[in-house]
């Protein structure tokens, strides 16, 4: 059954002014003062218990026109009501935010799609714990991270509507994301004496949540094509959680999809799982999905990288993450688009 909070319209949902529309809610100088008074105002009643922090909090952290819509609020109901559902910080379609500096990752928005403030359905979260966005706009991010009940958590490098939060939640098939971090420059090989597959079990280790002895020689999927050799660059970094185990497992489905989609032709494994310290020798992102197992760096026989990107770009859609390098190939199972270049 299809979910509503799903739907790419928002004809059915509450209508605030969407991000990406002209807002005619922003404050001129006359009113901010106007509101600016209204606080001083409330500091002279008689203290409640935290109404200075509250205050001080409201005068330092909180927009100009927040104040004014707080100040609007008080005079209708006392400050008995809560904040208004239009969104007070607008992007323009089709433009990316600014943020931090050495930043190169962008977030575009695929369809109409809420932005919320946790993965609740829409129709749960009150009105000012999410903002319609349209599709076409883009925003700059810092973090991205799958999230519960098929959502994408995202951390934008500016904050966002009447909560001015920079962490949303939205769904993976709404987004997509665009570039990387400016140092993400990976340049790990393959390992020249990776132990193969071979019926002679070798390499005993034990992984995180399961009882059984696993073999380096054994391939991760019965059948397959690809070892734990390969997956722990020959068991010197064993996967430290059941999670990364399962992100492994789950990539390395992926992988013999590529293997029979590229023809069968056999795959070199430049990089699998990496602990934080390995990525950070490696060259790798500082979120990079090496450190959650469910992401490869390969190169195929016979192609050269640039042929193998065209040929699964479009094949891999929005499963996850494809990049292009000179000497190798990057496949994830992140469960949403990525795409980016290293530029090397």
């Amino acid at each position: 059954m299809l979910n509503a909070d799903h739907s790419t319209t928002a004809a059915a949902q509450p209508s605030p002014v969407a991000v990406g529309q002209a807002s005619p809610g922003l404050a001129t100088a006359g009113q901010v003062q106007g509101a600016n008074e209204l606080v001083n105002a409330i500091q002279s009643y008689s203290h409640l218990p935290h109404q200075d922090a509250a205050i001080t909090w409201l005068q330092t952290q909180q927009s100009d026109s927040i104040l004014l819509e707080f100040s609007r609020r008080w005079r209708d109901g006392n400050g008995a009501t809560q904040p208004a559902a239009t969104p007070l910080q607008l992007a323009t379609v089709g433009s990316s935010q600014g943020g931090q500096s050495g930043s190169r990752i962008k977030i575009k928005v695929l369809n109409d799609t809420f932005f919320k403030a946790s993965t609740k359905q829409s129709s749960e979260l009150r009105e000012w714990e999410k903002i319609l966005i349209r599709k076409g706009t883009e925003f700059e991010v810092l973090e991205d991270d799958p999230a519960p009940g098929g959502h994408v958590k995202i951390v934008l490098a500016n904050p966002l509507g009447q909560l001015n939060l920079n962490t949303w939640y939205m769904f993976m098939g709404h987004i997509e994301i665009e570039g990387t971090e400016a140092q993400n420059r990976p340049q790990e090989q393959a390992e020249p004496n990776a132990t193969k597959i071979s019926t002679v079990k070798t390499g005993p280790f034990k992984l995180p949540g399961y009882d059984s002895t696993f073999y380096l020689s054994d391939p991760i999927i019965a059948g397959g094509h690809f070892s734990w050799a390969e997956a722990t660059k020959n068991g010197t970094r064993i996967p430290v959680s059941k999670d990364i185990v399962e992100g492994i497992i789950k990539i390395a489905h992926a992988m013999e999809e590529v293997r029979e989609f590229l023809d069968n032709r056999a795959i070199t494994v430049n990089s699998w799982y990496r602990d934080p310290a390995s990525n950070r020798r490696a060259g790798g992102a500082s979120r990079s999905r090496h450190m959650v197992g469910d992401a490869v760096d390969f190169v195929a026989q016979g192609l050269h990288p640039s042929q193998v990107h065209r040929r699964i770009e479009p094949w891999w859609g929005s499963r996850g993450g494809i990049a292009s390098a000179s000497c190798f190939t990057h496949i994830d199972a992140r469960g949403y688009k990525a795409r980016w270049s290293y530029g090397f």
